[in-house]
């Protein structure tokens, strides 16, 4: 009886999802911030920080559009009544634990550390948070995003070609030295 019936499909489709893109690397990423300083943190499409206060931790998950996209915190009532202290390396290392669990729960599935590898060994803070954070399953790496070019996009009406120089290109070079 199911199988007579015919089905009907819509003529439009709203993705609800909009971190869907990014997860299949669809996305670009920013560019043109090759000659800043620490530039891999605005070469992204998201970026994970610690962000310690006196009283409090605060790991967040930055997009590079949205600004904070998720966010756990030890001023967190839930949070804050199961440790013992709100601003030691086992209160990090838990919200690394929660903001995995979030960002997992959310679609998000890759992100950007915000500090470099030589920062997170010589903070216990750092290194607890960003180890609870990959064994909660966030990696710690974007993907490479797919290149937009005739063999994956119809749209795209060029080829990127290779400019193959002339010797007099390579002479007009060679007076300019003399």
């Amino acid at each position: 009886e199911m199988a007579s019936k015919s089905f009907l499909f819509a003529a439009y489709f709203v993705n609800r999802n909009p971190r869907n893109a990014d997860m299949m690397g669809v996305t670009r990423k920013p560019e043109g911030w090759q000659l800043e300083s620490k530039n891999h943190l605005r070469r992204c499409i998201y970026r994970v920080e610690l962000m310690q206060g006196k009283s409090q931790q605060v790991g967040r998950i930055i997009h590079h559009l949205n600004g904070v996209v998720l966010e756990a915190s030890t001023a967190e009532l839930p949070i804050a009544t199961q440790l013992y202290s709100r601003v030691d390396t086992s209160a990090a290392l838990n919200i690394g634990r929660v903001l995995a669990q979030r960002c997992l729960q959310s679609g998000i599935h890759f992100a950007t550390p915000s500090v470099s590898d030589e920062e997170r060994r010589n903070s216990e803070h750092q290194g607890a948070f960003f180890t609870a954070l990959e064994e909660g399953g966030l990696r710690l790496n974007e993907p490479e995003p797919i290149k937009q070019d005739v063999s994956t996009d119809p749209r795209c009406t060029w080829r990127p070609f290779e400019v193959k120089h002339t010797r007099e290109d390579k002479l007009d070079e060679l007076e300019g030295f003399n």
